[in-house]
């Protein structure tokens, strides 16, 4: 899908670059109002072949009201069902056939819950598994597919009554007829009988590719409608039956796509589907499992994994785990996996071209929380068994991710290497508190709500930051509290330490701990034209990163003279820290702010334990306030809980923005050491055989990639991934002598839709009914730098040069581009994209031609020279808000 939407952006730039350079003021006019879907004149009704493609594309769905009304089965099953729109229309026109007769946007699907044994879970078992009942070739066994083939009527009441094509209760006759050979082996297909005791659930699907549109279109919106029922009664199925719900789409949706109101588990929002395969049109997880059963097996061949390496070109059945081996399409060992990632055991999977060891989760993957959520009542009333994974393990849930563990031999099943045969026993070891302390994270984070016992958690709070107007003096009124198990029980951290004239020495602030939180000070100076940034500049300090003060070190009184002091604690356990002008801000900043990061380390434990807190920050009384662009808490929908640079940057993203500004560019060229004694990772190692970087050239570290380590640009290029022309690359000279860190996001799947921006702005902030991606920016936004240096001439830098320009940068010789382009050029780096950047005042320099990920940009004086606000820049004329090409507008399509 996302690929999709470039190809139709890109096609879009073309026109809009030459149009740019002829017509650019033909932009001046407001884009006008996008028609309604098209309705019937006099019925009420919203009929698909009276709608445009665009509008067809635009359809949204009343995902509440369209439901199954009851299903019948005396042969095929019967179902009623009706699709509503999001005006409460219903939907007429949706039966629009193949050449082969095939519905194209309208499927079923019907599968049987069948009970599980021996303390194994339950098992969907679909009834699907025959090809095309009225094609010319006979009919065979397949994997679980839909039924498209069956007969469809409209009623005149805007419902439909779909007949399926195939017989269900001559499922079990049917396979048992056909030959079977090789790779096609009747028992992964299950016992197919008709029972109409067990529950069972009809799929109502539409949605997907449009046809005979080209370029190929697709509905941006789906429906799938879910309904389970016993067919003995007809009954829905409620609580006293035999149910299987177990993780909701909304929870997936947080990641892939939107998950709707948080307040809301009924709201399952939207993106599963989208940013994961099938054509747009399977976005419920409760559709997801009654194909991806363990029938998937059928057709496929074992393979055996060699010292845990399968060679084979698809893995799709393995031998090892579990009594019959694991399914890896099967739901509950895909998706384990695919989150488990680079943490297997095993390495060479290769599921339809999904390499389940080589990818990489954006969260830890043993809080399984993120997914399986059970332990409030309202969460129970929606995801009934959502606290299985704690109640009910299994070796098919567990070795899905635990795949060093052959259950069959008892290899890696604890110390006395355990065969199991069955789930039967797995309570008896695992029971649902040991199993929830073994998935518990050391840290306090959104789902993991406590911490193991004896591990202190910490708080951090500012109060205020003042500024004596005399004296330059810096007052910061602060806490710091602790708890041993949840955020709820909170006490005050009192200082009893003596402080440390250098360092962070054990118990220099409290007894058990080393290490020590400080304080980060941030701001701006003018810069680039600018008297007023607004943007964090700290200009005058190396690289541009704010100063870092630590508590021991205040705490110190030999340093009470030269660095400051800290008083307190009052009664509700504040404390101030005085910090003298010297080493406070500089004269005639604007825009101060006082962080609070880092971190104690917990010495009294099994080992030694960073207690990373949430850092805080806060702006000096009586300064701007630097605007607020990303929902931090969104970062956390999908990372849980963001800790950075060994854990001292902890979830703030107001406090990554301190340093990560502007005027900060990668820093891998100050490398001087050679490369070739460098120990590198074989992760590193792979990453630069891939950029085909030579290592044993002399000053080689010259050669690496440069380019804005400013958080709005790095953030945009890591996220935009494979799908950049030219992915980002980064190159960091540490941490710590002899050591290097990489970045190469063109390994990085993003698993959200790349523009949609809200999974990470903020919108309408302070309401002020706007969006934070819009490209009318505020006054006062610096230009990124993608190159610090003090010599326009490639061939003439030096590390020792690159270090001497970190030191004083900003420099005129920098290479710059103006903030918009900056922010568009990190996602859209095709050539049409630049050259239509280049042809409305965007200066990219080498980048325009070149790659994306090094040496964007034009020297700072030249870009100076086109002045603040704009520095040349036109994009808002088509891309502003209400234009023809709004952002905002254009990102949501």
């Amino acid at each position: 899908m996302q690929r999709k939407l470039l190809k139709r952006s890109s096609s879009f730039l073309i026109a809009l670059t030459a149009a740019a350079t002829l017509f650019l003021g033909g932009c001046e006019g407001d884009k006008g109002d996008p028609g309604a879907p098209g309705r019937d004149a006099t019925s009420g009704f919203t009929n698909i072949s009276s709608l445009t493609t665009q509008q067809r594309v635009d359809l949204e769905f009343d995902q509440t009201n369209s439901v199954v009304t009851g299903v019948t089965i005396a042969s095929p099953p019967v179902v009623t069902f009706k699709i509503i729109d999001v005006n409460g229309n219903p939907v007429r026109g949706i039966g629009q056939r193949s050449a082969n007769g095939q519905l194209t946007n309208l499927a079923f699907s019907i599968a049987k819950l069948v009970p599980g044994t021996d303390g194994s879970p339950s098992t969907w078992v679909n009834y699907v598994v025959t090809s095309s009942p009225t094609g010319t070739t006979p009919v065979a066994a397949s994997r679980p597919t839909r039924d498209r083939e069956g007969t469809l009527v409209e009623n005149s009441d805007g419902s439909y009554t779909y007949t399926f094509a195939r017989d269900i209760a001559q499922a079990q006759t049917l396979a048992n007829g056909f030959t079977y050979a090789g790779n096609n082996r009747r028992a992964d297909l299950g016992d197919l009988t008709y029972n109409p005791s067990l529950t069972h659930r009809v799929v109502v699907e539409y949605g997907g590719e449009i046809p005979d549109t080209e370029p190929e279109l697709t509905m941006k919106n789906a429906v799938n409608i879910i309904y389970d029922f016993i067919p003995a009664t007809g009954a829905r199925v409620t609580s006293a039956n035999s149910q299987r719900e177990i993780v909701l789409t909304k929870y997936c949706n947080e990641c892939h796509g939107n998950p709707g109101d948080p307040n809301n588990l009924s709201d399952q929002g939207w993106g599963l589907g989208i940013t994961t395969p099938h054509h747009d049109a399977r976005r419920d997880t409760r559709y997801c499992v009654i194909c991806h059963t363990f029938q998937r097996a059928y057709g496929r061949p074992i393979s055996t994994a060699v010292n845990d390496v399968y060679t084979d070109a698809r893995t799709y059945v393995t031998a090892q785990t579990g009594a019959n081996g694991e399914v890896l399409g099967e739901f509950v060992t895909l998706v384990h996996k695919i989150h488990m990632g680079d943490r297997l055991t095993k390495s060479g999977y290769n599921y339809a071209g999904v390499m389940f060891d080589q990818l990489v989760s954006p969260t830890d993957p043993a809080l399984c929380r993120k997914c399986h959520r059970g332990d409030t009542a309202e969460q129970l009333a929606a995801a009934p068994q959502g606290d299985n994974w704690h109640d009910m393990p299994s070796r098919k849930a567990c070795g899905s991710c635990h795949d060093g563990v052959n259950f069959q031999t008892g290899e890696g099943h604890s110390l006395g290497n355990l065969v199991q045969t069955n789930d039967s026993a797995c309570t008896g070891c695992h029971n649902a508190t040991g199993v929830q302390q073994n998935h518990q994270s050391r840290r306090l984070t959104t789902t993991n709500t406590t911490t193991p016992a004896g591990y202190v958690n910490f708080f951090y709070e500012i109060a205020s930051a003042t500024v004596d107007a005399a004296t330059n003096n810096l007052s910061v009124r602060f806490r710091i509290q602790q708890s041993t198990d949840s955020a709820a029980n909170k006490t005050n951290v009192v200082f009893t330490g003596p402080g440390a004239v250098t360092g962070t020495p054990a118990d220099a602030v409290i007894s058990g701990f080393s290490g020590s939180p400080s304080f980060l000070l941030a701001y701006a100076l003018p810069q680039d034209g600018i008297d007023n940034p607004a943007d964090y500049n700290n200009r005058g300090k190396v690289a541009a990163q704010p100063d870092l003060i630590s508590i021991a070190n205040l705490l110190a009184p030999a340093n009470a003279g030269t660095l400051g002091s800290i008083s307190g604690p009052d009664a509700s356990g504040y404390y101030t820290a005085t910090i003298l002008s010297a080493r406070a801000f500089p004269a005639g900043a604007t825009m101060r702010a006082v962080g609070l990061q880092a971190y104690f380390t917990q010495s009294n434990v099994t080992e030694n334990a960073g207690r990373y807190a949430v850092s805080v920050i806060t702006p000096v009384t009586g300064d701007a306030v630097r605007r607020k662009v990303v929902d931090s808490s969104k970062c956390d929908v999908c990372h849980e809980r963001l800790d950075f640079h060994g854990g001292n940057r902890v979830f703030e993203i107001q406090l990554c923005i301190t340093c990560h500004n502007p005027n900060l560019t990668s820093s891998g060229r100050t490398i001087t050491a050679n490369l070739s004694t460098f120990a590198f990772t074989p992760v590193q190692q792979a990453i630069l055989t891939e950029w085909e970087f030579d290592t044993t050239l002399t000053n080689a570290a010259l050669n690496f990639p440069e380019t804005s380590n400013n958080l709005k640009d790095m953030i945009h290029g890591i996220h935009a991934g494979q799908e950049r022309s030219t992915p980002f690359r980064d190159v960091r000279n540490g941490p710590g002598a002899g050591r290097i860190t990489l970045i190469n996001a063109g390994s990085i799947a993003f698993p959200n839709l790349l523009g949609n921006c809200e999974a990470c702005h903020v919108t309408d902030p302070a309401n002020t009914n706007r969006v934070t991606y819009d490209v009318e920016l505020p006054a006062g936004v610096l230009p990124t730098t993608n190159v610090t240096q003090n010599n326009i001439d490639p061939a003439a830098r030096t590390a020792a040069g690159i270090t001497a320009a970190r030191g004083t940068v900003p420099n005129p010789q920098d290479l710059v581009i103006a903030p918009t382009t900056g922010a568009c050029i990190s996602c859209h780096d095709t050539p049409i994209a630049k050259a239509h950047m280049q042809a409305n005042g965007a200066l990219l320099g080498a980048g325009l031609n070149g790659p994306s990920y090094t040496d964007v940009g034009v020297a700072r004086s030249v870009l100076d020279a086109m002045g603040p606000p704009n520095f040349g820049e036109q994009c808002v004329l088509c891309h502003g808000t209400g234009r023809i090409a709004d952002v905002t507008v254009v990102h949501q399509r």
